[in-house]
């Protein structure tokens, strides 16, 4: 009891404090007894940190997307390194690089057909039996069903694949063994035909190191291609030149003209269907237009003649495979006359931009 007398009356543990907020809300009690309450996001707080969320989203993803594409742009870069390697080490074997075209009929193998057991891709290198047909086709003269090597002709091979492709590894509705990867037959010079070409790979080529009198860090092996949509895919034109094939009629000759009027053939969606056939349309192509160029590839009938340009899902430009095994990424606004002359094996031109 104090001393003046008088009782001091303490709270009770159950009297009721007065709130500072709104009614109902339960006070916070700090070790000095006095009551808060404890603080939330206001409506418009919560809205603005929601907004620099989506503002920080909206700046990263465009990098992750770029940090994508340049991985998987580096993983195509090295699939064609290993055909470059495969490349230096067929010809230390057989003292020659293989065939864009392999002969005689029906022997119509791919380059990349050959290069498979230099390439660790054994397993599928032993299903391949290179004296019949490489897969079904037919001849004015004869019909081939390629039944002996289809057990090759359906397998895939990661390494031949780009993995910025968006088929995702073949051309829809096919069972074959897809590439993304095609062998220079040249510059694309007499219609780009496929006989005595230009450049390393064609008909039953057996080029040499020593053959090569522009050298071979000046000379194209290999460069990309996108696979074809498949059939019933929609047909080209102007608007989407990479994503069709025009295949004339008959025997038409793959002119100007005649490559300029889609009425005069087909669209062919199969673009690098198999990888073990060599022929424009699977394995091979030109320097006759630039890269990724606008206007839509065109090919005779025989896919022996025509214009298929290097074209790759990159932006800018596509990687091209010299001959010595070396990597150049190359722009889409590099000069004409360079991108003929890189082409060629013999044609003594400056490779110079």
């Amino acid at each position: 009891m104090p001393r003046n007398g008088r009782a001091r009356l303490l709270p009770s543990r159950s009297a009721v404090y007065p709130l500072h907020g709104s009614a109902g809300a339960s006070p916070s009690r700090p070790a000095g007894g006095r009551a808060t309450l404890r603080g939330a996001f206001t409506l418009v707080e919560l809205l603005v940190v929601i907004a620099i969320i989506g503002v920080l989203i909206a700046l990263l993803l465009p990098a992750v997307q770029a940090a994508r594409a340049a991985v998987r742009r580096s993983a195509c870069a090295n699939n064609l390194r290993q055909l470059g390697l495969a490349m230096q080490n067929h010809h230390a074997a057989q003292q020659k690089f293989p065939p864009g075209r392999g002969t005689p009929s029906p022997r119509i193998f791919s380059p990349q057909a050959y290069l498979l057991p230099y390439m660790e891709q054994d397993v599928i290198g032993r299903l391949i039996d290179y004296t019949d047909a490489p897969a079904p086709f037919t001849t004015p003269t004869a019909a081939y069903n390629g039944v002996r090597n289809q057990p090759a002709a359906i397998s895939s091979a990661a390494v031949l694949l780009c993995p910025a492709d968006p088929e995702g590894g073949g051309v829809p509705g096919s069972a074959y063994g897809a590439t993304n990867y095609a062998g220079c037959a040249g510059s694309g010079a007499s219609l780009g035909t496929l006989t005595n070409a230009d450049g390393v790979f064609f008909l039953g080529s057996t080029v040499r190191v020593k053959d090569i009198t522009d050298g071979t860090s000046n000379t194209a092996a290999f460069s990309e291609r996108p696979l074809g949509h498949g059939d019933g895919a929609p047909g080209g034109d102007a608007g989407n030149a990479a994503d069709a094939v025009l295949e004339l009629l008959a025997s038409a000759d793959p002119t100007p003209s005649a490559c300029a009027a889609p009425g005069g053939g087909s669209w062919n969606q199969e673009r690098g269907e198999k990888w073990i056939v060599g022929n424009y349309n699977n394995t091979l192509y030109n320097h006759a237009v630039k890269p990724n160029a606008q206007t839509w590839d065109c090919m005779n009938a025989t896919q022996q003649k025509g214009n298929l340009a290097a074209r790759s899902p990159h932006a800018g430009g596509v990687n091209l495979l010299l001959c010595d095994g070396s990597l150049r990424f190359i722009q889409d606004s590099i000069d004409p006359i360079a991108w003929t002359a890189i082409a060629t094996r013999a044609g003594e031109e400056s490779t110079k931009e």
